[in-house]
């Protein structure tokens, strides 16, 4: 083509050959970027076989991949890409902790699964931050000597914006399980002496009111890990209000009895 324009002395010549110069360097770009970035997709596929609970000792090689694009690659080391890849990675995370918590099931089932479940996520969550922040500071080693040290220097919090929201959601369900767990013994205590009985009809009608509070909860339909919908996170934080009432009342009632409930 650019012959044919030669040849015929085009005015188009200039314009084409600034267009395959673009081509040739979005090429070169496309081929270095599928190369550097083709190792990350088997650690991603690693991550996405296994259950979430067997996912932690993916997270420091996924990040170590995620540090040799960074020094190696001549196209993707900039910021604002590492940045969204990273923010990617936290996506997946999310999304598999989501397939393994089941949010629709989640205040419906057991209670003590439901609590070792979130604490499971929660756990495997901030151990990937805290293997983020321990790559962070080891990245001048992926350098060879005398190599120019390229930091992180961006913020964290770009990095786990969308994380740290559902972090938060996840400890906000943790409190609500752990808190209503400790509820569920009400209907175990006995108490003896004058009051005994008083006490314990209290105590009783307080533990069927918290049943049934927290039935038409748990029955609700919208999924409470959901971060878009700020209706059932709003509702998850006025039950968790709820139950922390509850409890203070129990204790409340319990003073006089020289007993205060440690829940």
């Amino acid at each position: 083509m650019m012959e044919l324009l030669e040849r015929v002395e085009s005015s188009y010549i200039p314009a084409f050959k600034t267009m395959l110069m673009d081509v040739e360097a979005a090429l070169t770009e496309a081929q270095d970027v599928r190369l550097h970035l083709m190792p990350l997709k088997c650690r991603l596929e690693d991550i996405e076989r296994v259950e979430f609970s067997e996912v932690k000792p993916f997270l420091l090689p996924l990040l170590h991949v995620v540090c040799l694009i960074w020094v190696t690659s001549k196209h993707y080391n900039m910021p604002v890409r590492i940045v969204v890849l990273l923010q990617e990675i936290c996506n997946l995370l999310i999304e598999q902790a989501l397939v393994y918590l089941s949010p629709e099931d989640l205040l419906k089932g057991d209670m003590e699964e439901s609590l070792g479940k979130v604490r499971m996520v929660l756990g495997i969550l901030n151990t990937f931050k805290e293997a983020f922040e321990e790559r962070r500071e080891k990245l001048h080693t992926y350098y060879e000597p005398g190599q120019e040290v390229r930091e992180w220097d961006f913020n964290s919090t770009m990095v786990f914006v969308r994380l740290d929201t559902f972090l938060k959601r996840l400890e906000m369900v943790e409190d609500l399980l752990a808190t209503a767990l400790d509820l569920m013994k009400l209907e175990k205590i006995e108490f003896s002496g004058i009051k005994g009985k008083t006490l314990g009809q209290q105590v009783l009608d307080m533990y069927e009111e918290f049943q049934e509070a927290y039935k038409l909860f748990s029955e609700r339909t919208y999924d409470c890990l959901d971060l878009t919908n700020m209706v059932g996170g709003t509702s998850l934080w006025e039950h968790q209000e709820h139950v922390h009432v509850s409890k203070a009342a129990v204790s409340c009632c319990l003073l006089p009895s020289s007993f205060l409930l440690s829940l």
